[in-house]
């Protein structure tokens, strides 16, 4: 929940189109199924040992593009065009919305995630910011 809610501030739309999960937690059926139902999509997997290090070098890259042209660039332009031919190929491992309280579940999740967002932001107000 606490991913969702700091995604949705950064500006994920809501729902999201999919989540990809990288590393030992995604091949944790149970927890990729906890996360289609919090963020209300499916899940998709990436079978890769260097996930940490890929992504990393796609943001870098996303970085740079941003910076060549001098705006921002949605990172899917990073790597359109031949993803399903590389290492970045994923597979959908839990669907959403095909089964029975779906979003009787994501209904549940949102009103959770706005509550904790409401009570971090008690929190900020009245301790501040670690430093």
């Amino acid at each position: 929940m606490s991913m969702r809610g700091h995604a949705e501030r950064c500006g994920l739309p809501v729902p999201p189109k999919r989540i990809i999960a990288t590393g030992g937690a995604s091949s944790n059926q149970a927890i990729l199924k906890t996360l289609a139902s919090v963020f209300g999509c499916p899940v998709y997997t990436v079978q890769r040992p260097d996930s940490a290090s890929l992504g990393a070098a796609l943001r870098a890259a996303h970085g740079w593009l941003c910076k060549k042209q001098g705006e921002f660039v949605p990172i899917s332009r990073v790597y359109s065009g031949g993803s399903d031919r590389t290492s970045l190929s994923m597979k959908l491992a839990v669907p959403f919305g095909g089964c029975e309280g779906d979003d009787e579940l994501l209904n549940k999740y949102t009103l959770l995630v706005e509550k904790r967002l409401e009570i971090e932001q008690k929190l900020v107000e009245r301790f501040g910011r670690v430093k």
